[in-house]
């Protein structure tokens, strides 16, 4: 409660979160929550996700809809990865 009262940053609340319930059981009776990452650790990485959590912010904060030139693999990516779900 201390964590959530003092922050909004959700990767601050899910890392104490993490820490104190563990990752959870995809099937079984333990917290439900996402299975592991299949690229990063959530503890070994965790300052690297969140410099990444850092520059996409800044990304979507100078080009919302990904228009700019620099952006526009990006855009591409995403639109391929995610096209199902992004409302516009």
């Amino acid at each position: 409660m201390k964590v959530i009262s003092s922050t909004n940053d959700g990767f601050v609340i899910s890392e104490k979160d993490l820490e104190l319930r563990g990752s959870g059981e995809f099937f079984g009776t333990k917290q439900h929550g996402i299975p592991e990452f299949k690229i990063a650790n959530l503890f070994e990485d965790i300052s690297i996700l969140k410099q990444a959590q850092g520059i996409a912010i800044e990304i979507i904060d100078k080009d919302p809809l990904l228009e700019h030139d620099e952006n526009k693999l990006l855009n591409k990516l995403v639109n391929e990865k995610f096209k199902d779900r992004i409302e516009i």
